[in-house]
């Protein structure tokens, strides 16, 4: 059975005896600094001098250094940047820094996974991926709970980087959830096809399939973005709570039915065979490849496929519906455009 490791388990004071670097200040590098912080530990953030984040670590309360500094000043370098940026900013801030003993942290394995960064000898290489996105990472840390963590070691130049590893899950508030032992290449395949084939691109192209045959076929758009998309989030809440099995529970027997007879006739044998070859060209490296090229030629690729998302039918018929409830939430972070990118 896999062992869970749980704060009981870690030394806080490890990384409470070091000095951090959080590189980067969006989703995830805010939540790190902050959290970092209220446990006790030493933080500055490393920002380049144009980053728009510099003005909200600042109104935090953070010490913020040019990238550079930041690295040559920590122990612990925690790379938080965007994964096609992070190459970049550790061949020229960051390795001309790095010294014997230092730790080179990141929260995704990509960048190491697919070779894109080297880190030299007697250097600790590890992760500390929390399984849920950044604002969530603050939200239950400060609520006294955690996300949960999971951890991995590519490079135990010290002989203690496992140790380095829980103690700074410990001080995020992960293991107030609980931890999980991976590798960086088992956390970058199954996050990557995570992503693509369920969570994002699955689950996208479904909802907007769902929306067009209904629409296609004469019923309103309202009513479609009802059944397709806002009550995702009602099923979805009870697979989290208990399984695909509360699901089935919860809803009715007619649902039910209709999960058993319709769904394999929607997700057939075939979607399966796909999310193998999705699965394929994440361990060869050939989706790293295609995404790194395009960003490196300025995105023409992901600005195309973007705009194309954004002007589906199915996104202005929800920023009308959406603008009527009476009970919406504004997520600012969305809203202003800012911090998710």
């Amino acid at each position: 059975m896999t062992e869970v490791v749980y704060e009981k388990d870690a030394d806080l004071s490890i990384v409470k005896g070091k000095k951090v670097a959080v590189i980067g200040y969006g989703s995830q590098g805010h939540a790190h600094a902050q959290n970092l912080r209220d446990s006790g530990v030493e933080v500055v953030v490393g920002l380049k001098p144009d980053s728009k984040s510099i003005a909200k670590a600042l109104e935090a309360g953070f010490t913020v250094l040019p990238t550079a500094e930041a690295a040559k000043w920590a122990d612990i370098i925690v790379i938080l940047a965007p994964d096609q940026f992070q190459r970049h900013l550790y061949k020229d801030d960051v390795l001309p820094n790095l010294g014997t003993g230092k730790t080179l942290l990141f929260s995704h394995g990509f960048n190491i996974r697919f070779g894109y960064i080297e880190a030299p000898e007697g250097v600790d290489v590890i992760l500390v991926a929390p399984k849920g996105p950044g604002h969530t990472v603050r939200r239950e840390y400060v609520a006294g709970r955690g996300v949960p963590i999971i951890a991995a070691v590519e490079v135990d130049a010290s002989g203690h980087a496992w140790d380095t590893a829980w103690s700074y899950a410990a001080a995020i508030g992960g293991l107030r959830a609980g931890g999980i032992k991976t590798t960086f290449t088992e956390e970058t395949e199954t996050d990557l096809f995570g992503e693509q084939a369920v969570l994002c691109g699955g689950t996208s192209q479904l909802v907007q399939y769902g929306f067009e045959v209904l629409t296609e076929a004469g019923y309103q758009p309202e009513i479609a973005y009802f059944e397709v998309l806002h009550e995702l989030k009602l099923i979805v809440d009870l697979m989290w709570e208990g399984g695909i099995a509360k699901q089935r529970w919860s809803v009715s027997d007619t649902a039910e039915y209709g999960d058993y007879v319709s769904g394999p006739r929607v997700i057939d044998p075939s979607v399966k065979e796909n999310m193998k070859a999705v699965l394929a060209d994440i361990q060869s490296g050939a989706f790293a490849t295609r995404f790194i090229n395009d960003q490196d030629n300025g995105a023409p690729e992901f600005t195309a496929l973007r705009a194309k998302g954004e002007n589906h039918p199915i996104e202005e018929t929800g920023r009308k519906l959406r603008a009527l409830f009476a009970w919406k939430q504004q997520d600012a972070d969305y809203t202003d455009g800012s911090a998710a990118r």
